[in-house]
């Protein structure tokens, strides 16, 4: 019993967080910065598709934690929230290629001489896309 209660306080929790970044990360990508997603789009991509991708994705990003959060209170049936949360975790598990492996502070291109800085955070970014897919599913 007690198990079960510690999941859904668990849930609960990492839902609200998640759909807060989500919300944020979608303003502020939308304002010109970003998170690590929206700036490894604008790091590979240049000109006016740099500008659409990130716009794109800010948009999503922002609809999906406004949905997340919105599940907490209404019962969301169109699956909506679903397709947007599997667009994210696409999108989160590319921004971590680009980033933690191939970018330039990657594993890849020097960033095993600040190990700890890298391994921080390849860190950060594994522990958003497992609440992803923790909510997602």
């Amino acid at each position: 019993m007690a198990t079960k209660e510690t999941k859904s306080v668990s849930t609960l929790l990492m839902q609200i967080a998640l759909g807060c970044l989500l919300i944020i990360s979608g303003i502020w990508g939308l304002q010109g910065g970003g998170d690590e997603a929206v700036k490894a789009i604008r790091h590979i991509f240049a000109g006016n598709v740099r500008d659409i991708m990130s716009i794109v994705f800010s948009v999503i990003e922002l609809i999906a934690g406004v949905f997340l959060l919105l599940r907490l209170f209404v019962s969301m049936g169109t699956g909506l929230d679903t397709v947007l949360m599997f667009i994210i975790m696409i999108m989160w598990i590319a921004a971590i290629i680009l980033m933690d492996i191939l970018g330039s502070g990657g594993i890849l291109n020097g960033g095993a001489k600040h190990f700890l800085n890298w391994l921080y955070s390849f860190s950060y970014h594994l522990l958003v896309l497992a609440a992803i897919i923790r909510i997602k599913y």
